[in-house]
């Protein structure tokens, strides 16, 4: 990532790197001198280049992308961290990451400093233009560092990802696997030194390092700090972008909003939707109003950098056909990447049959942070495994089909059910719990709990309240069924595909229901 850097700033210094909300822009050539100043502040702050890492917690924004592109400059590792986790799940990923210094956005500012209270004994600095020890003071006060001679094995960047027990994974990042799946995502698309990308998926969300491809190419970035339907409509129409990304949520607020009839999208020239699954209809009825471009949806994981199939609509329909099954599909795998779909004992599938999906590349992690045993779990004879379930057709199109683990997906955000389980559990008026997704129209699937109560007239709004110091609000159930027993195998194992069934439409005349956020 470092060679991309100098390259933009040399071969693109005049045209736009940045542009802020504001309308501001900052060309290539200013964008590199102040992450090289910034550099500077980073290697003196976090420690030695190549074996240290800092975090940050803010909002989307250009001042988090000097802070991220700094951290590849200088050779120390960025780690964002999510805002929406509580403190005590931020603080263990502040220990398990090692990073010795934060940086805080405006509006996360007094959380960070309570991080030290949940057990983190770090630094915490602002990411503002004016202020004792902020990133804009840093830039002032420092020379311009030199660029990191940085291996391609080397980590460039700690992302984290839920696990199967709850606890967050880091997931390192090598510059190798980041600048490869940047080509790989570059070459698919098409981006050029034209393209102007709004980020919209947050920055600690892996979806964000689809950047890569515009910044490799010369191209500009522009952020959304508060995502919704309206601001994200003005901006696409407002600021020129050609190639953005968003969950589908947010795609379905556009289509029943109207906004697309509102406003122009006549410049937009890739439009993708993923983080969940989405739903045929809603990309076609958003293709209708991109007249010069192409709906596309991305399928991809933090552990490969993160994109692994497109199913670009337009390109779909003339290789397969407006009607063809492929345009339902996660697409087309990217090159070199290579894909295998396997059985339980890692046995390959006879063709047409599904499987898992595993993978190889130099997109694909080399395995997670202080976990060898999950990563000995997670390849297979050198691929790693999705943990998806999947088929592909006849025309090589990969189509996902089921999750083996039991992560629920709403509102783009992963929510792994173990770990709210765990929470649920260790309330007292809670006997057993069993966490699962059911669908939702608005944010994909909405996270539920069946329990089986310690006591009668178990106090829903009290454990609403447990939970919300434990765990962040997008994984705290919005529905809670009551009940007497949950099926069980002859091994006593929850049988989750019952339960998903009993509650596929969200009512249940044995329990109970109540939204408990």
């Amino acid at each position: 990532m470092v060679a991309a850097l100098v390259r933009a700033g040399t071969h693109f210094g005049a045209r736009d790197a940045m542009l802020e909300e504001d309308g501001t822009r900052t060309c290539w050539r200013e964008h590199v001198d102040r992450v090289a100043r910034l550099a500077t502040g980073l290697r003196t702050l976090a420690g030695e280049p190549g074996s240290s890492r800092f975090a940050v917690l803010a909002p989307n924004s250009v001042s988090q992308a000097e802070l991220i592109h700094a951290g590849y400059w200088s050779g120390t590792v960025p780690v964002p961290l999510n805002f929406r986790l509580a403190p005590p799940e931020l603080a263990a990923m502040l220990r398990e990451s090692e990073a010795k210094v934060l940086f805080a956005g405006a509006p996360f500012i007094a959380a960070a400093e309570q991080l030290r209270d949940a057990g983190w004994a770090g630094e915490v600095r602002t990411i503002s233009e004016e202020g004792d020890g902020s990133t804009g003071q840093i830039i002032a006060d420092s020379s311009p560092a030199e660029p990191f001679a940085a291996r391609e094995s080397g980590e460039a960047i700690l992302m984290f990802t839920g696990g199967t027990t709850g606890a967050g994974k880091g997931v390192p990042l090598t510059h190798q696997n980041v600048v490869s799946n940047g080509l790989q995502v570059g070459l698919a698309l098409g981006a050029s030194p034209l393209d102007v990308m709004l980020h919209v998926a947050p920055m600690f969300h892996s979806a964000d390092l689809l950047g890569t491809a515009i910044t490799l190419a010369g191209g500009a970035h522009s952020y959304l700090a508060q995502p919704a339907p309206d601001t994200f409509a003005a901006a696409v129409a407002g600021r020129g972008i050609t190639f953005t990304m968003i969950p589908p949520v947010l795609l379905r607020g556009l289509v029943h909003g109207g906004l697309l009839q509102k406003f122009v999208f006549s410049g937009l020239r890739i439009f993708i939707s993923g983080g969940a699954p989405v739903p045929f209809d809603l990309l076609r009825r958003a293709q209708e109003h991109v007249p010069n471009g192409s709906m596309v949806q991305g399928y991809g994981l933090t552990e490969t950098s993160p994109i692994l199939t497109f199913m670009h609509l337009r390109q779909a329909e003339a290789i397969a056909g407006g009607e063809s099954d492929a345009c339902r599909s996660a697409g087309l795998p990217l090159a070199n990447v290579e894909t295998r779909l396997i059985g339980r004992e890692g046995s390959t599938v006879p063709e047409g049959e599904p499987g898992e999906l595993a993978v190889r590349g130099p997109n694909v992690f080399g395995g997670y942070l202080n976990r060898p045993a999950e990563t000995a779990d997670a390849f297979h004879d050198g691929w790693f495994r999705t943990g998806d379930i999947a088929r592909i057709d006849s025309e090589g199109f990969v189509h996902i089909i089921d999750r083996s683990k039991d992560v629920i997906i709403t509102g783009a955000e992963n929510v792994y059910s173990a770990e709210v389980e765990a929470v649920l559990s260790a309330h007292p008026q809670v006997s057993e719990a069993a966490v699962i997704g059911i669908p939702d129209e608005k944010w994909g699937e909405r996270v539920a709990a069946i329990i089986v109560p310690a006591l009668e007239g178990l106090d829903e709004e009290a454990l609403g309240a447990f939970c919300r110091e434990r765990i962040a609000g997008f994984k705290i159930p919005r529905q809670v069924f009551l009940v007497s027993e949950l099926p069980k195998s002859p091994l006593g194992k929850v049988l989750k595909g019952e339960l998903r069934k009993a509650y596929a439409t969200g009512h249940s005349s044995s329990t109970t229901s109540k939204p408990s956020n």
